[in-house]
């Protein structure tokens, strides 16, 4: 399933990036920086690297500061559409919690102890975007590369390809500056070392964009 995720959002963000290459209109483009907090975090489908295999539940990770900045472009004859570049961080550390634990000789419950990590993102979206004159609803979808760092070795340093998606208003404050608030969500696997899982976050953030 991932697989096709990252295909169909790599086919989407190619069409969009030649499409727009094609048209000739006045274009607007905007930078923008932007800072906010995890909603939830989690690492889901816990199971083992090797063929035997095990199960285990899912493992909770803290809510973090998130922060970051992008850039965009859109062009007035395709004024619904567009595409934009973002980077950010967050540190989602794994919480010190209960882990069960199931295999073909049974199952078991441990304590897992806490672990710091960095997950920071670098995505290409495809963006959606109502027009309004004030106020400016948007959604999109993108590939994002998601590089892990941690100073334990049970994940190491990776990057893995994933799904990077968002929606929020945009709401225009002079002819060149706005304000907007935007949720995201992260969708890739897990560079565990001794098991696999898929990590999932949520975000809310809010910030600031000039456009011209």
């Amino acid at each position: 399933m991932m697989h096709g995720i990252v295909w169909f959002t790599t086919i989407l963000v190619l069409f969009a990036s030649s499409v727009l290459l094609e048209q000739t209109a006045h274009a607007e483009s905007y930078v923008a920086g932007f800072a906010g907090y995890g909603l939830s975090a989690q690492l889901s489908n816990v199971r083992g690297a090797d063929s035997a295999g095990f199960t285990g539940s899912n493992l909770g990770l803290q809510n973090s500061p998130i922060y970051g900045f992008k850039v965009g472009h859109f062009l007035d004859n395709l004024k619904y559409f567009g595409s934009e570049v973002e980077v950010y961080s967050a540190t989602p550390f794994l919480k010190q919690q209960q882990f069960t634990l199931s295999g073909p000789s049974g199952t078991a419950t441990a304590t897992v102890p806490g672990g710091h990590q960095r997950v920071t993102t670098a995505a290409v979206n495809l963006v959606y975007r109502y027009p309004g004159q004030v106020i400016q609803p948007y959604a999109g979808a993108g590939l994002g590369w998601f590089w892990f760092t941690t100073p334990t070795t049970t994940a190491g340093s990776a990057v893995r390809e994933g799904l990077n998606v968002l929606a929020g208003v945009r709401v225009l404050v002079t002819h060149q500056m706005a304000v907007f608030g935007e949720y995201k969500y992260n969708h890739t696997s897990f560079p565990g070392g001794d098991f696999k899982a898929n990590y999932n976050a949520h975000f809310a953030v809010f910030g600031v964009g000039y456009h011209f």
